[in-house]
C-alpha cells in the first residue's frame, strides 16, 4: 500500500487537512503551534478497493537541540517512507520565510523519483485563493487550493489521491488486534513502543506530557499483524486544566481505550500501583478490554523485590486472577518481547467459548455441592449456565431468585469457570434471568 505523508511548517493545518481527508476527527487540532509532535498514521480509503496510508507529522521548526529535533527526525522519517509528499502551506500568507527554509531542507531530503506536491490549505474563500497564487514561485507542480474548514478544494484532492493509490486487493475488512499502552505521565509508555518496534517511533523525554496524541504502528507477531497504539499520560482529571491541550490528548487515551483490544497498563516498578493505576485498570476492566500489566524499569530492583512485588500485585488487582504481570526494562530491552505474546494470549483468550454442555456438565455439581445461602425463606440457586459473548467472556445464569444472588456467590462461580478455562486478563460478566 503506498503512503503519502502531509508536511510543513507549524500550524497550517496538516491534522485538521488529516482529519478532513480521513473524515473522522484522529488527530489532536488545536490553533497552539507545535500540537503533533510524533507521526500519525490512518489508512484512507478513496474508493472500493484503492487505498492510502496518510502519515501527519509535526510541524517542522528546524533541526534544533531539544523537542524540535526529534520532531524534525519524526518528519525526516516520514519523508523517507512515503511515496507521496503533500507539502502543505497556507494560502492567504504567500510563501512564508519558514516555507522557504523548509523547501531548502526538503531538497536535501527528498529522494529525487518521490512525488511532491503543494496543498495550498486555508483557501476558504476567492480572495484567500487568490493571495495563494504567490505560492507558485516555489516550483512546485501541482497545487491544491483547499479548505480543511470548510470543505472547498478536498474532492479535487482526494480525486488526485485516488489516481495515485495503488489497487488494492488486501481485504481491510479483516479486524486487526490493537494494543493500547496506558499509564500515567512518564512511566516509559513511548520508550517502551520503540524499543518494541525498534525503531524510534515515538518522541521521548523526560519531560511529562511529551506524547500528545494516541499513535498506532502496524507490527507482526509470528506472522499475526496487529496494531501497538501508544497514548498520552493519564493524570486525575482534577490535575487536568480545562480546554487546555492536556485535556484532548486525554480525551484521545480514552477513545484509543474503546478503541483497543487489549490494554497493557504500564507502570513505575519503583512507585507501583498508585490510585490512579488502579483507576486506569478498573476503567479497562469497565470497558470490556482484556488487561496485562508490566512493570517498567524493572532493572532497578532486585529479583527478591520484584518477587514481593509479584506477590503484592496479584493481591492488589483481585478478583482478576489471572491477569498477566510481566517486569521489563524498555532502557535496557529485557523482557520487552514477552509483551507481544501476552497481549496475542490475552486477546485470544477473550474469543474463547465454553460450551454450554461443558459449563453445565462441570459446574452444576459443583453449584449444588456448594448451595446459594438461603436469603429468610428462600433459596436462591443457579439452574443453568451459557456463554453468550466473547470477548469480553459474557455468561447468562438463569436463577431462582436472581434478585437475591449475592456478588460473593458470584465470585464463587467466576473462579469454578476459570477452573474449567482461565480467560487470562479478562473480567467474567454475568447476566442473570429468573428461571421458570
Amino acid at each position: 500500500m503506498r503512503k503519502a505523508a502531509l508536511i510543513g511548517r507549524p500550524n497550517v493545518g496538516k491534522s485538521s487537512l488529516f482529519n478532513c481527508l480521513l473524515r473522522r476527527r484522529q488527530a489532536i487540532v488545536e490553533d497552539t503551534p507545535a500540537v503533533t509532535r510524533d507521526r500519525h498514521y490512518g489508512i484512507l480509503q478513496l474508493e472500493e478497493n484503492a487505498f492510502l496510508i496518510l502519515i501527519d507529522t509535526g510541524g517542522f521548526l528546524g533541526e534544533k537541540p531539544g523537542i524540535e529535533a526529534q520532531v524534525a527526525q519524526q518528519v525526516r522519517f516520514a519523508v523517507e517512507e512515503a511515496d507521496l509528499l503533500l507539502w502543505v502551506v497556507e494560502a492567504s500568507t504567500g510563501v512564508h520565510p519558514m516555507d522557504e527554509e523548509f523547501g531548502e531542507w526538503l531538497r536535501h531530503h527528498r529522494r529525487p523519483d518521490q512525488a511532491l506536491w503543494l496543498v495550498a490549505n486555508k483557501a476558504d474563500n476567492p480572495i484567500q485563493m487568490h493571495q495563494g497564487l504567490e505560492l507558485y514561485r516555489l516550483g512546485i507542480e501541482p497545487i491544491f487550493f483547499v479548505s480543511a474548514t470548510n470543505g472547498r478544494g478536498i474532492e479535487s484532492l482526494r480525486k488526485a489521491l485516488r489516481e495515485f493509490a495503488q489497487t488494492n486487493h488486501t481485504n481491510l475488512a479483516v479486524e486487526v488486534p490493537r494494543f493500547a499502552l496506558i499509564g500515567r505521565p512518564n512511566v516509559g509508555k513511548s520508550t517502551l513502543l520503540n524499543t518494541l518496534l525498534g525503531k524510534p517511533r515515538a518522541i521521548v523525554s523526560d519531560i511529562p506530557g511529551t506524547t500528545r496524541d494516541a499513535l498506532e504502528e502496524l507490527s507482526e507477531w509470528q506472522g499475526k499483524p496487529f496494531y501497538w497504539i501508544d497514548t498520552a499520560g493519564l493524570r486525575r482529571k482534577s490535575h487536568i486544566p480545562p480546554h487546555s491541550i492536556e485535556r484532548y490528548a486525554a480525551l484521545r487515551t480514552l477513545e484509543a481505550l474503546m478503541r483497543a483490544d487489549v490494554i497493557l497498563l504500564v507502570v513505575d516498578a519503583t512507585e507501583p500501583l498508585t490510585a490512579q493505576d488502579m483507576s486506569l485498570l478498573r476503567q479497562a476492566e469497565k470497558q470490556g478490554k482484556g488487561i496485562v500489566l508490566i512493570f517498567n524499569k524493572s532493572d532497578l530492583l532486585s529479583e527478591e523485590a520484584k518477587r514481593r512485588l509479584l506477590i503484592w500485585a496479584q493481591k492488589k488487582v483481585q478478583p482478576l486472577e489471572s491477569l498477566p504481570i510481566l517486569f521489563v526494562s524498555a532502557l535496557t530491552g529485557k523482557g520487552v518481547k514477552e509483551a507481544s505474546a501476552a497481549a496475542f494470549q490475552v486477546y485470544e483468550a477473550g474469543h474463547y467459548t465454553i460450551s454450554t454442555r461443558k459449563l453445565n456438565n462441570t459446574l452444576l455439581p459443583t453449584l449444588r455441592a456448594h448451595p446459594h445461602p438461603s436469603v429468610g425463606n428462600l433459596q436462591p440457586s443457579i439452574r443453568f449456565i451459557q456463554q453468550i459473548k466473547a470477548p469480553p467472556p459474557t455468561f447468562l445464569l438463569h436463577a431462582r431468585h436472581k434478585d437475591r444472588i449475592s456478588q460473593s456467590y458470584l465470585h464463587f462461580i467466576r473462579r469454578q469457570i476459570r477452573q474449567i478455562f482461565p480467560f487470562p486478563g479478562w473480567w467474567l460478566y454475568f447476566q442473570l434471568r429468573e428461571a421458570s
